[in-house]
């Protein structure tokens, strides 16, 4: 399990990665991460993601490309989880000041998506969501794809959340949630669906499993004011 504590108040942020050997019985710390080049203010840790014996660690409010630009780093583990390392320090390509790259992160297997939601390549505030591959087992990343809305509007935060499961990508934007996909291994990505509320409710914050993906509507009043509820999609 991996935790992020942006605002940790004696320094800049941390990630702790918590791991249990006794079939979930209980769970013990086993590690710390903090950016090489930490700096207060930086909210190291605000998205976290894990898949096998990676970490992946976002700090938004990195400012290296300009204030609030964003930045992604990427931890291994090469000894079962007892220690990792920083292996990547990820930044967009175009990256720009008060873009929050990383404002949410998701990996699977060589694949890291990230999203920037004030990325204004399409108007104020649309948004947009950048691919990483690694082809050498995860010692460098290389940026693959920028990906956008077929229909960016301003403010609709595209990247807001972000999901991947194989050649699969779910992103929020708006109030719908975009598929794209690839079909030569991850260089390319194009959108297939926009997915929307059969009852015109505003859904997000995407989750993909197989060929299912699911959608919170915490905002839905249908039952009682802000209920909220979940939508369910197949293809």
């Amino acid at each position: 399990i991996v935790v992020g504590a942006y605002q940790f108040t004696t320094g800049p942020g941390k990630a702790y990665i918590f791991q249990t050997d006794d079939g979930g019985a209980t769970y013990g710390q086993v590690a710390k991460l903090t950016a090489s080049d930490a700096e207060d203010d930086d909210y190291f840790g605000w998205s976290v993601a894990i898949d096998g014996d990676t970490v992946v660690v976002a700090a938004p409010l990195d400012d290296d490309d300009g204030g609030k630009s964003g930045a992604v780093y990427v931890f291994r583990t090469r000894d079962d989880g007892a220690t990792y390392g920083q292996v990547a320090k990820l930044t967009a390509s175009d990256a720009a000041s008060n873009d929050e790259f990383g404002g949410s992160v998701a990996i699977d297997g060589a694949t890291i998506v990230a999203g920037a939601r004030y990325d204004d390549d399409d108007g104020s505030n649309s948004g947009s969501v950048y691919v990483f591959r690694t082809s050498d087992g995860g010692a460098t990343y290389g940026q693959v794809a920028k990906l956008t809305a077929s229909d960016a509007a301003a403010n609709d935060l595209f990247g807001s959340s972000v999901a991947i499961a194989g050649d699969t990508v779910a992103i929020s934007g708006g109030d719908s949630v975009y598929i794209f996909r690839t079909t030569d291994g991850g260089g390319t990505w194009s959108q297939v669906e926009k997915l929307v509320a059969s009852d015109g409710v505003s859904i997000g914050r995407p989750a993909i499993s197989g060929d299912v993906v699911v959608a919170g509507a915490s905002g839905d009043d249908s039952i009682a004011y802000n209920a909220g509820s979940v939508y369910v999609f197949h293809t």
